[in-house]
């Protein structure tokens, strides 16, 4: 090997991939021989001076040497303040890769990962929360943090979180403080290997002694993250670990809950509700336990079926009463089914809401008092049953089915808020009157579990109808596949003129052509960039099918153009979403469609890229590393324009405006009672739309709508975040709209923002989730 100079202070080790704010870290190896390895599939146009790494934002140029540390080199003209750039410097972006691949092995969907002053020395702190509502957080300190800092850290962290666990990097100054608290402390460091920087976890005792291993290696209980060393030697943790049992999500149901005083709560122990409850496993008898949630969740009513899908422990009662409950589920939460009973668990039966109304619902009065409350239907009964009505005439033209939760939602209404005896009463109204000839829609509502079966109150619905009460499990299902059947034929007679312009009309006409229905084009990238997220792959009929598309309609030729539509504009060093399609069957490498797809993208073989194969290759890579585009970019068409002009038809998805609205500004709300910031596939998926459906001017413009009057005294659209938790870039029209200073440099905005955020997150701390609207409390 070749001496190195070891004075050159011009070198930069470490870069991301993708774009400028990704935390895709990558090492450059130092010898000339790695070099070549590192860049097999890539280019020289890959690599940015990441913000994350207190960098420019501007590409960085691989440099290969043979008598010196090759390095990344800025591209002249230079404006950089970036001052950690060596072999360590991305170590935090490598941590909070580690942790989120390590906890989603765990078990855990989605964790999210933040990076807090990411330019400082050392990278700053990495956090990554996870759990339901992410409530859970890991806090990995970089950085040097004052003893003061770090304990005032703690409490905060503790308020607003039911569980955090430290760790602590090489240069914080303060892991022998936590062995005072806990008796050990978690080290975090990285070791250079090949082409990465490898995560390893140590213990750290009073003796100042430490013992590593490779993250892999360790778990994550309740305590904090167990190492080999832990589990071999137990005896050193301060704080004797109960006997607890892990249950695997979605094996366990309950119902007839009641709420238990909360007992005097111990020192350091996360505020939780205690509850009493039938349960029942998977394949085993009903038993009533005892159940704990964490305190900012929503209280489980006692007439719906609840199933803990979140990481839950069973632990014997050590205060059992003799004939009281015997066991403790301790759960991180838990989700409501949308039907009174479920086969899965066929001994629990919710009690009965008290019918406020006859068994037979008949129509009211028009002048009788509407039966919802006013919290329940925010848009009114009316306008809720036409919309209800609407959205299911979009759904037989589908020729589909659509669960109460996702029908519901469409109004803006928490399923929660409607009793069982209100939804049958809704979608009584929804088929009023009855006629010869004409559908039963009710019956495109099935339930989320059992989509090919009738929904358990189906038979209500038809006695609220006309049709004769008590009729058979085999007379419903019968009903219920005839009013099916008639409804996608009526749809699909009333809809013909359509078809013949409908992307999935086999006609020669342009608004034919399913590479221009701009929405289409949208949602398939919507979902291949969640299948990128996964790093995984996906079969064109499954990706067709899943946007109700049957793959005999489309030709070789459309399946060509689609996927290059949805990859244009096209750039050289970008990533492809097509490379994510596969062939049925197909073993591995590119889809053998992929080199047309290629061509119609204008795709010329070079150096780096020399065969269609190669050119997959760094295509799958850039994906994977974050290169694609999260939304729709096609500018021709103004169902995804970003212009002040933009419009939506709002018919055409089956909602209004104002339901959206409602629906937005209920998420918000309930993002800022769980103190949490979020992005618009939360928002968007909480009004029952994709958000490929909504572009940058029709967000804002709901956005606005939220927060205007401005009399709540905080804003709401403050906690909505862009990709990698930045702010939306309309935040400054926003507070154009509500009268608020706006004309603000972007560091001034930030600021604006993260005063807002906090303010929002001060009002809505105690508020319940029936406050919709509180007032500033200020």
């Amino acid at each position: 090997m070749p001496p190195f100079e070891d004075e050159d202070t011009r070198k930069v080790q470490t870069a991301v991939v993708g774009q400028a704010h990704s935390d895709w870290p990558v090492f450059l190896p130092y010898d000339h021989e790695d070099f070549d390895r590192f860049m097999r599939g890539r280019t020289r146009d890959d690599f940015y001076c990441g913000v994350l790494l207190g960098g420019c934002g501007k590409k960085l140029t691989p440099k290969r040497y043979t008598e010196k540390k090759c390095h990344f080199a800025h591209r002249p003209p230079v404006h950089c303040r970036r001052t950690e750039t060596g072999e360590a410097s991305a170590d935090h972006l490598y941590v909070g890769q580690a942790l989120r691949r390590w906890l989603q092995r765990q078990g855990f969907q989605d964790p999210g990962v933040s990076y807090l002053d990411p330019g400082s020395a050392h990278g700053g702190a990495v956090e990554v929360r996870y759990g339901q509502g992410r409530t859970r957080l890991v806090r990995v300190q970089m950085a040097r943090m004052s003893l003061r800092e770090w304990k005032e850290t703690r409490d905060r962290l503790a308020q607003r979180h039911t569980h955090v666990h430290w760790a602590y990097g090489p240069y914080c100054g303060l892991s022998h403080n936590e062995v005072e608290v806990t008796g050990h402390a978690i080290r975090i460091s990285c070791r250079t290997e090949g082409e990465t920087r490898a995560v390893y976890v140590g213990t750290q005792y009073p003796d100042n002694s430490l013992a590593w291993s490779a993250l892999s290696e360790c778990r994550l209980s309740d305590e904090g993250i167990v190492t080999p060393r832990l589990e071999a030697e137990p005896t050193v943790i301060s704080t004797p670990v109960p006997v607890a049992f892990p249950l695997a999500p979605g094996t366990i149901a309950f119902t007839a809950t009641t709420e238990l005083p909360a007992p005097v709560p111990e020192s350091d122990t996360p505020a939780v509700r205690h509850y009493e409850a039938d349960a029942q496993p998977l394949g085993s008898a009903p038993v009533r336990v005892r159940i704990t949630l964490p305190h900012d969740h929503p209280a489980p009513p006692p007439h719906q079926l609840h199933v803990i899908y979140s990481s839950a422990h069973l632990l014997p009662l050590t205060d059992a009463a003799p004939l009281g409950p015997a066991w403790l589920i301790r759960a991180e939460g838990a989700s409501p089914l949308p039907q009174r009973t479920d086969p899965r668990w066929p001994d629990l039966h919710p009690e009965r809401v008290a019918p406020e109304r006859p068994a037979a619902p008949i129509p009211a009065p028009a002048t009788a008092e509407p039966a919802s409350a006013p919290d329940a239907l925010p848009l009114g009964e009316d306008e809720t049953v036409r919309l209800l009505r609407s959205k299911l005439a979009l759904v037989a033209r589908a020729r589909g089915v659509i669960d109460w939760k996702t029908l519901i939602n469409q109004a803006g209404a928490a399923p929660d808020n409607i009793s069982p005896d209100e939804r049958v009463r809704l979608l009584i109204a929804v088929d009023r009157p009855r006629a010869d000839g004409k559908p039963v829609l009710s019956a495109l509502v099935t339930s989320a579990l059992a989509p090919d079966a009738p929904a358990p109150y189906f038979a209500d619905v038809l006695a609220g109808l006309g049709w004769r009460s008590g009729l058979s499990e085999a007379k419903v299902a019968e009903i219920w596949g005839r009013e099916r059947r008639t409804a996608y034929a009526l749809a699909q007679s009333e809809s013909a003129p359509e078809r013949r312009q409908s992307p999935i009309a086999s006609t020669g006409r342009s608004a034919a052509r399913p590479w221009e229905d701009a929405q289409l084009v949208g949602r398939i990238r919507v979902r291949l960039n969640l299948v990128a997220n996964g790093r995984g792959l996906i079969k064109w009929t499954t990706l067709l099918k899943g946007q109700g598309i049957s793959p005999s309609t489309l030709s070789a030729e459309d399946q060509v153009r689609l996927l290059a539509t949805v990859d244009k504009p096209y750039f050289r060093s970008g990533g492809l979403l097509s490379a994510l399609v596969k062939a049925d069957g197909q073993p591995s490498g590119p889809a053998p469609f992929f080199g047309d797809v290629l061509a119609e993208l204008g795709w010329e073989p070079n150096a780096s890229t020399p065969t269609v194969q190669a050119a997959w290759q760094a295509a799958l890579d850039r994906v994977y590393a974050g290169g694609a585009r999260s939304a729709p970019t096609a500018q021709s068409s103004s169902a995804v324009s970003g212009t002040k002009k933009d419009h939506v038809h709002w018919g055409r998805l089956g909602t209004t405006k104002a339901a959206v609205v409602v629906a937005v500004r209920r998420a918000l709300i309930d993002a800022a009672q769980r103190q949490v910031c979020v992005g618009w596939h939360t928002l968007a998926a909480a009004a029952g739309l994709k958000p490929s459906d909504l572009s940058d001017s029709t967000r804002e413009a709901i956005l606005i709508a939220v927060d205007s009057p401005p009399d709540y005294g905080v804003l709401l659209s403050s906690l909505v975040v862009a990709y990698e938790h930045t702010p939306v870039p309309y935040f400054g029209a926003i507070l154009k709209h509500v009268g608020r200073p706006h004309v603000l440099r972007p560091i001034e905005l930030g600021q604006v923002r993260k005063t807002e955020q906090a303010r929002t997150f001060a009002v809505y701390s105690g508020t319940s989730t029936t406050d919709p609207d509180p007032k500033e409390r200020t």
